[in-house]
């Protein structure tokens, strides 16, 4: 079993994008995910912002593989803080759910991790939403921790 995450090239659009709908998807049906999908994800269309994502150098788009098959993604971005330090941001880390638990998640983020520090980023934040147990305890065992929950009230 070859597990890989690559950087992402134009050929990749089409799974990158396909991923990405997953993950929104996914994301759409759990508590706070349908104002996160509609406030955070990419809109449509998807493959169009990731081909302008994937020659932008403060931007880094992955393509988590198994055996040579695309079953993951990871998008992140680099930002400069105020204080010219800068942060990098995951907006998109999935796996689809028949390929986890083999490691394609942690090479996914141990890449944008290398990558965030080769960078000079201080830092580098994932979101995870309410309930997310699995995607948290995940995150948890590679070294982040909390640093912010939002409170919403649904109007």
């Amino acid at each position: 079993m070859n597990v890989r995450a690559r950087v992402s090239t134009e050929g990749d659009l089409r799974a990158l994008a396909e991923l990405c709908r997953a993950s929104f998807e996914a994301l759409a049906v759990e508590r706070g995910g349908s104002v996160h999908v509609l406030k955070e994800a990419f809109t449509e269309p998807v493959q169009a912002h990731l081909a302008a994502i994937v020659h932008d150098d403060r931007w880094l788009a992955l393509l988590g593989t198994l055996d040579d098959v695309a079953v993951g993604v990871a998008v992140a971005r680099l930002d400069e803080l105020p204080d010219s330090s800068r942060l990098a941001t995951v907006e998109v880390l999935y796996v689809d759910p028949s390929a986890r638990e083999v490691g394609v998640g942690e090479k996914l983020l141990a890449a944008v991790v290398d990558w965030a520090a080769r960078r000079g980023a201080t830092g580098v934040d994932v979101r995870v939403l309410p309930g997310m147990r699995v995607s948290k305890s995940f995150l948890e065992s590679s070294g982040f921790v909390a640093r912010l929950l939002v409170m919403h009230r649904q109007l």
